[in-house]
């Protein structure tokens, strides 16, 4: 099957590079069947390389989640986050003409720093949401700029890396110091701050591992990074981080049997049906047993771990003000909200409510949640046309990497951040639409 590469990155010489890719002639049937070993020894080439300009990416990647206080670096987070700013401000400054053709062909994004930052006309804390809304418009430019300079196959890898360098990290670490990496539970958190942060990352590492792996690119390493990734998901013990990770790479399994062919994709659509006809069977004969059951397997309780009492302070705090919000972290830095009550029935100093809609609702109210609601629709519009334009594994990634989110917003709080991998990505995975060069 031929795919047309996301070359928006490749500067003057990307006609040339598409000009070389192979490509099938609808009815040289012969020459096809004739060309297709070479196709597949050379289907990695097919990925243009990745420069030096790449470092300071996978670098970040690499240690943008870093906690600092755990490998005895303080700040060290921070000060990674200001350069991923400045990078966003080079930037604007120095690519303005590409910085308005990206900005023309994707303003439904920038609604969300735009309203942080409005929402200090209202907030409880209005400098904080101010500056905070500024950071959070520098994490989606900067998410844009990377998208811009290395196009979606250099996205793909450029995770894939840094990711390999935590897993990296994370096990050094662990054979080092395994005090310092390890909760009482004999739960794994690496050179994270969390177990959740390990898993959810190892989890994201499992996309870009299978996507590369499926796509040709470097398989002994792709296939070691998977079952890397796969065995510190585990050793996380992060039930929601393996749940995003199934759910993120089910959408692969799909992809896969539909370019196999219509038999193949008929066999699967019908096993398919039929495995969810006796599912929705058993949950309507089994329901509230099975409900429990499930969360015990988990390792859960009915509370979710406490994210239960999260949403109800959460809920509370919403209806208070539930057309407009308090204003972007207001509820968290102001002290006249419910937050430090929330931290002493927890006994946690909890930042989010592990669950973006109830963050965004508390936030910004009911105008939040559409405008919510609203990127994340037109992001999905935007990647599935984008792949049914190029139906590559490459291209199939920013689809699994919705299919995580889809969990992660429901049980964390990776979006709308001002400071967040999950956010950085996101903006990353919108398609680059350039102007046409005037003849």
């Amino acid at each position: 099957m031929a795919v047309r590469r996301d070359m928006a990155g490749f500067g003057p010489g990307g006609a040339a590079l598409a000009a070389w890719l192979p490509l099938d002639g609808p009815g040289d049937i012969s020459g096809r069947q004739a060309a297709r070993p070479a196709r597949r020894r050379r289907r990695a080439e097919t990925l243009p390389r990745l420069g030096a300009s790449a470092i300071p990416w996978i670098l970040l990647i690499m240690l943008a989640p870093v906690s600092g206080e755990q490998v005895q670096l303080p700040g060290l987070d921070k000060a990674i986050w200001m350069g991923a700013d400045l990078a966003a401000l080079a930037f604007l400054v120095l690519r303005r003409d590409l910085a308005s053709t990206l900005f023309g062909s994707r303003p439904i994004i920038l609604l969300w720093p735009a309203l942080a930052i409005l929402s200090a006309a209202w907030s409880l804390t209005p400098g904080i949401s101010a500056y905070h809304g500024l950071q959070l418009l520098a994490t989606i430019v900067a998410g844009i700029a990377l998208r811009a300079t290395v196009g979606l196959s250099g996205v793909v890898r450029i995770v894939f890396l840094g990711l390999l360098g935590g897993q990296i990290l994370s096990v050094v670490l662990g054979v080092a110091a395994p005090g310092m990496t390890r909760g009482l539970s004999g739960e794994w958190s690496g050179v994270y701050s969390h177990k959740n942060v390990l898993g959810g990352l190892m989890s994201l590492q499992l996309l870009c591992a299978a996507s590369l792996f499926l796509q040709g690119w470097n398989r002994v390493l792709t296939g070691v990074a998977f079952l890397g990734a796969l065995a510190l998901l585990a050793s996380s013990h992060s039930a929601t981080a393996l749940m995003a990770g199934v759910l993120g790479l089910a959408p692969l399994s799909v992809i896969m049997a539909w370019r196999q062919g219509n038999l193949v994709t008929g066999f699967c659509l019908g096993v398919a049906i039929a495995l969810a006809g006796i599912g929705v069977l058993v949950g309507a004969s089994y329901g509230a047993d099975l409900s429990a059951s499930l969360l015990s397997d988990l390792g859960k309780d009915t509370t979710l771990t406490g994210r239960t009492i999260l949403w109800q302070f959460g809920i509370d705090q919403f209806w208070r003000e539930p057309v407009i919000g308090i204003g972007y972290k207001a509820y968290w830095e102001s002290p006249i909200t419910t937050a430090p009550y929330l931290h002493f029935t927890t006994k946690q100093k909890v930042w989010f409510f592990h669950n973006n809609f109830i963050d965004i609702a508390v936030a910004f109210g009911t105008v939040g949640l559409l405008v919510f609601s609203g990127v994340m629709l037109d992001t999905a519009r935007r990647v599935i046309l984008h792949f049914a334009r190029s139906p590559g594994y490459i291209e199939a990634w920013p689809i699994l990497f919705l299919a995580q989110l889809s969990v992660l917003i429901c049980f964390e709080c990776p979006l709308f951040v001002n400071h967040g991998l999950h956010q950085f990505l996101l903006a990353a995975i919108l398609p680059v639409l350039r102007t046409r060069p005037e003849t």
